[in-house]
């Protein structure tokens, strides 16, 4: 027999039962590989909540060497996957080892009193860590303090922070001034001149976008219907 014609001959003398096996291997086979050269090309778009193959490989290496950004990223990923218990473990050494304003993730604020070691007093004491170093971290203070959820919320905290606001804070100081209102709470007049100032940056801001990534920044780049807003509110408390 021509041995070209061998391997015909015992494909057919297999049987249909076996050949249906082998074909079902061969295309779990072939997905498998094309699932994991797939996470490595699609690393860079995967967001931390569907992480998986080599990219997930990946930033479970770099979370055990320290990344901070890893470490939050390695979290979601396993509250996503319902392993909340060690989610925890990874959110408490990211946020131990918080070094910069970027490492003071929306996070924090979001498990304060919710997620054990997350209690207030912990949360507020690692921005106050963070800060003297990493001027942009005041926007993520001021974020806690006017935060309703958390027991750091404190409004007088909150104004102190607003003078030493880097950047633009366009939904932060819209915040704060609604839980004023709500509150009954009274915004001094140098508040109200910081807020003013921000709103100056913003202005800037808004002409000259910044950099993505650099720095801590607002979750929504600023437009003009938000400054719109937020003079409508402080010219509110005008007397």
């Amino acid at each position: 027999m021509p041995k070209t014609l061998a391997p015909l001959a015992w494909w057919k003398r297999i049987g249909c039962g076996l050949q249906l096996l082998l074909i079902l291997l061969l295309l779990i086979t072939t997905y498998t590989a094309w699932w994991w050269i797939d996470s490595a090309r699609t690393c860079e778009t995967q967001d931390q909540y569907t992480l998986h193959g080599i990219c997930l490989m990946r930033i479970h290496d770099r979370a055990n060497k320290g990344d901070n950004a890893a470490q939050w990223a390695y979290g979601n990923y396993l509250e996503t996957e319902g392993r909340q218990q060690e989610a925890n473990v990874w959110y408490l050494r990211a946020m131990h080892g918080a070094r910069d304003g970027l490492d003071l993730r929306d996070n924090m604020k979001a498990y304060c009193d919710r997620i054990p070691g997350f209690d207030a007093r912990s949360v507020e004491a690692t921005m106050l860590r963070v800060v003297p170093n990493s001027p942009d971290a005041h926007l993520r203070l001021l974020q806690l303090y006017i935060y309703p959820g958390c027991g750091a919320f404190d409004l007088d905290k909150a104004s102190a922070q607003i003078p030493l606001l880097t950047q633009c804070a366009h939904i932060a100081l819209t915040n704060y001034l609604h839980r004023a209102e709500g509150t009954r709470h009274r915004i001094s007049t140098v508040t109200r001149a910081a807020i003013r100032s921000n709103m100056n940056l913003c202005e800037q801001e808004l002409m000259v976008p910044p950099p993505l990534g650099d720095t801590v920044r607002e979750a929504i780049p600023v437009r003009k219907e938000h400054l719109d807003e937020l003079s409508h509110r402080l010219a509110a408390l005008e007397p």
